[in-house]
């Protein structure tokens, strides 16, 4: 039995996405690709920018640069 599976699209992709806090590169060239209808988790120490990055894609801090494609809008910085 062949089954006709849909190909999943992404929820949340970044292409080179920078983000500066005064005088600091908080976040440097993130490439991500979050899938649809998945768990994904965003792991490392602390102060290594996960809170700052999430933030960012819930638009609570400004693109500063790159592109960032959340469904089907797209904002580039």
């Amino acid at each position: 039995m062949v089954e006709n599976k849909k190909e999943i699209g992404a929820a949340i992709r970044t292409k080179a996405f920078n983000f500066y806090y005064t005088g600091m590169h908080a976040l440097r060239n993130v490439d991500i690709e979050i899938p649809e209808k998945k768990v994904t988790a965003i792991i490392g120490p602390s102060g290594c920018g996960k809170s700052t990055f999430l933030r960012s894609m819930n638009r609570m801090n400004d693109l500063i640069e790159g592109t960032k494609v959340n469904g089907i809008m797209e904002y580039k910085g």
